[in-house]
């Protein structure tokens, strides 16, 4: 069947259980979302338990995604008590607080490189950093030439579901592809061959690093979501199809 005689066909590769959010939002507009996901995350609390136990008072957590939130929630819900606890954007605060933590500081921009650069007090301060297997070094790099003491903590690790190719290649075409992570773009360039690569529409990077990710493996951006949140996401791939959104 051709796009025409389907509509507007929205890629949607988040992990399974993330996913929920986008797609209801892209129903609501009229489109039709293809669910691929191309990661399958799997918690470690090997570091996050032995990082409690060298590092009992931190100053500060520094916390990029409700992954690593809910992570900690359910493994360490006492500890780091006394630490200034921060996030990435306003979705990894809402859960943080959710699970009973309370949040220090949100950059205006949610982007893990902004966190790292909006926060005061670093210079000789323990930070820890729970993120996943293939996180952007960029961020402990900053946040290490500010002079903070980082403690890189592996929470979780994020595969790639076995029949993700096949399932990619049989998803195609569609009008939109958001890109909600680096690892996400770096799968969509292994798993489809280059010659398909305008079957994903137009793509949409939700922020800069991203961005920078798929444009780097060959990928063609369309746009950078802004904000850098899935509500920006949704609003900004809404303008790459031509979709007026109500005021």
């Amino acid at each position: 069947m051709s796009l025409e005689e389907e509509g507007p066909r929205v890629l949607v590769t988040r992990a399974a259980e993330d996913a929920a959010g986008l797609t209801h939002a892209f129903g609501r507009m009229g489109l039709q979302t293809v669910l691929v996901p191309l990661l399958e995350r799997a918690w470690d609390p090997t570091e996050v338990l032995a990082a409690v136990a060298s590092h009992p008072a931190p100053d500060v957590v520094f916390v990029t995604s409700g992954t690593a939130a809910q992570i900690l929630g359910a493994l360490v819900p006492t500890a780091w008590s006394d630490a200034r606890w921060v996030a990435v954007g306003p979705s990894t605060a809402a859960r943080l607080e959710s699970l009973g933590f309370r949040v220090d500081y949100v950059p205006k921009r949610a982007t893990a490189m902004d966190l790292a650069k909006g926060l005061d007090g670093l210079d000789g301060a323990t930070v820890i950093y729970p993120k996943a297997d293939l996180a952007d070094p960029a961020t402990s790099l900053a946040l290490r030439a500010r002079g903070a003491h980082v403690v890189d903590v592996i929470a979780y690790r994020n595969g790639c579901p076995s029949r993700a190719a096949a399932d990619l290649l049989a998803a195609l075409p569609v009008h939109a592809t958001p890109i909600m992570s680096g690892s996400a773009a770096r799968r969509l360039a292994e798993h489809v061959p280059p010659e398909r690569w305008g079957e994903l529409g137009r793509i949409v990077a939700i922020g800069p690093t991203a961005a920078r990710v798929a444009q780097s493996v060959g990928l063609t951006v369309y746009a950078v979501a802004s904000p850098h949140t899935a509500a920006g996401m949704v609003a900004q791939t809404a303008r790459a199809l031509g979709i007026r959104l109500a005021p």
